[in-house]
């Protein structure tokens, strides 16, 4: 991230890549991407983790077009509040709650994550992927601690910072993120520790390596009958050396905030 920015020349930025991005989404081409293979297996890692939807208050963090926030109100969730800082996006996720009938439990707004002004203890679970590394880490951590309700859990999708390797990937492909993103180191997640308490589990690390031949060969096949074996393996691995997860090119974080929650550590 660009340390001499301001924290409002950063939104610009993020907010003109995300429209941008949208608008590219209704035309995609049936290029094969790696990122969108593996996406359903993270989205169900996220589930998991936060648990039944039923009867709960959820906030999309980051919703993007706003297909998670449909399906949370699908699969049980009272009332969804999304937001995100691309005006385009919520436009186009407004729409989409208007066309499945689901605009009285769906909401949307045009927000970034450190200026957030839903009232305290709104919401029971709240839900990101791949949004907290392009926020102000300190600001967006006392956001979160006080947008959640006692006894409510927060659960993020997140690039890590650690292996070398990867960040040779991202250095040879920036067009795929904004200039203004970092992934998150371990330290990034002390911060959140003075809010919340936090667990992470890294994943991605031996299967990167099918991620790479689905990106060189585009088959799909060949990703399936590399990845399985992989991450069984991988997760033997990282059981057994909890120390190699932080060179994981992912992680799974999860946040909760105390029946009673103590005054933060400033």
């Amino acid at each position: 991230m660009h340390e001499s920015m301001s924290l409002g020349q950063r939104h610009v930025v993020e907010e003109e890549f995300h429209d941008r991005k949208a608008r590219r989404t209704r035309r995609r081409s049936a290029h094969v991407d790696f990122h969108s293979v593996v996406n359903e297996e993270h989205f169900q890692k996220l589930l998991d983790a936060a648990g039944s939807l039923g009867g709960k208050r959820v906030l999309d963090f980051g919703c993007g077009l706003g297909q998670t926030s449909r399906f949370y109100a699908e699969h049980g969730a009272t009332r969804v509040d999304g937001f995100d800082i691309s005006g385009e996006s919520i436009r186009i996720a407004r729409k989409n709650a208007l066309r499945d009938n689901l605009d009285d439990r769906v909401f949307f707004r045009q927000l970034a994550a450190e200026d957030i002004d839903y009232p305290d203890n709104s919401f029971d679970i709240v839900i990101g992927k791949a949004i907290l590394h392009h926020t102000d880490i300190e600001k967006t951590a006392r956001q979160l601690r006080r947008v959640l309700a006692p006894g409510g859990v927060a659960c993020f999708l997140e690039p890590l910072a650690h292996n070398p390797f990867i960040n040779l990937f991202r250095w040879l492909t920036p067009w795929r993120r904004t200039p203004t993103e970092k992934p998150l180191s371990l330290r990034d997640l002390s911060v959140f520790g003075h809010y919340l308490s936090v667990d992470y589990r890294g994943f991605y690390l031996l299967t990167l390596f099918a991620d790479f031949l689905l990106l060189l060969t585009g088959s799909r096949t060949l990703f399936v009958k590399t990845h399985v074996p992989l991450r069984r393996w991988e997760d033997r691995l990282l059981e057994r050396i909890p120390f190699l997860q932080r060179y994981c090119w992912s992680m799974l974080v999860t946040f909760r905030k105390p029946l009673e929650t103590p005054s933060p550590r400033l």
